[in-house]
């Protein structure tokens, strides 16, 4: 047997080092008519501070492949983005693990890779939102950040099979997945899709959000279903209190969450 003990960070640095590039690869590819050639030696840059360059370069900067300038939203950008490279790697270094100890959900698995598309978007959202001094979809993108943290780490929780599977987790996440596909029935995805108004970016994209809420909708209903009827002291539903206020307090915060969202 070859040791292993490798894989899971290995595994986890594959992520966050491959993730970026696709992703500007994909960019290229939807953007490649409206890209601008760039002549090296005759563009410029007066937007640069030229700190960085310390006493090396000062004044109007010659081409560079990288700028930027020494402020607090470089700072916040920085953190944002030190933040999230840990975070995937230490998550993806996890489910490896389990993997290997044969401790894995894999439905769980698979909920966590969709996940993967909404909180990068977040992540390149938030990084244009303070290079850009933009913030007015602000509060409605960090709502939407902060459900989908939520619920993936439900997700994560749930991947390791020794955490057992109850009804609050799974509503948590089911609640979370109704509200998503609600609010994004009533905005982007109903008039970029279903409408075909959208440019082929934006469809790609609502698709990328509207395929994983639909499957954090089925998979975990489909895993307690599963869970409830390989207990033997499962009640049946019609006589499962617990599960009914469990249900009705889900439906009560997507409502109460779905008004909140309509104000942000």
């Amino acid at each position: 047997m070859f040791d292993t003990k490798w894989l899971p960070a290995a595994c986890g640095s594959l992520a966050p080092a491959l993730i970026p590039p696709a992703h500007i690869l994909v960019l290229a590819y939807f953007w490649e008519n409206y890209s601008r050639y760039v002549d090296k030696h005759f563009c410029t840059c007066s937007c640069w501070d030229t700190i960085f360059k310390g006493p090396y370069e000062s004044g109007i900067a010659s081409y560079k492949h990288l700028y930027f300038n020494a402020t607090q939203n470089s700072f916040k950008m920085w953190l944002l983005t030190v933040f999230a490279v840990i975070a995937l790697y230490e998550c993806i270094k996890q489910l490896i693990a389990l993997i290997l100890q044969q401790r894995c959900r894999y439905s769980m698995l698979l909920l966590f890779s969709l996940s993967i598309f909404s909180h990068y978007y977040a992540w390149w959202a938030y990084i244009n939102y303070y290079n850009d001094d933009y913030y007015q979809q602000w509060n409605h993108q960090l709502f939407f950040t902060v459900t989908e943290l939520i619920s993936s780490l439900l997700v994560m929780h749930l991947a390791n099979t020794t955490n057992t599977v109850t009804s609050k987790k799974v509503f948590c996440i089911v609640g979370i997945a109704i509200l998503h596909i609600t609010a994004s029935s009533f905005d982007q995805f109903f008039l970029n899709v279903v409408r075909g108004e959208g440019y082929a970016h934006q469809v790609v994209r609502d698709i990328g959000f509207m395929v994983p809420d639909i499957l954090q909708l089925i998979i975990p209903l489909w895993l307690f279903r599963k869970t409830r009827k390989e207990s033997y002291t499962t009640r049946p539903f019609y006589r499962d209190r617990n599960l009914h206020k469990d249900i009705v307090a889900m439906l009560f915060f997507v409502l109460a969450l779905f008004v909140l969202c309509t104000i942000l």
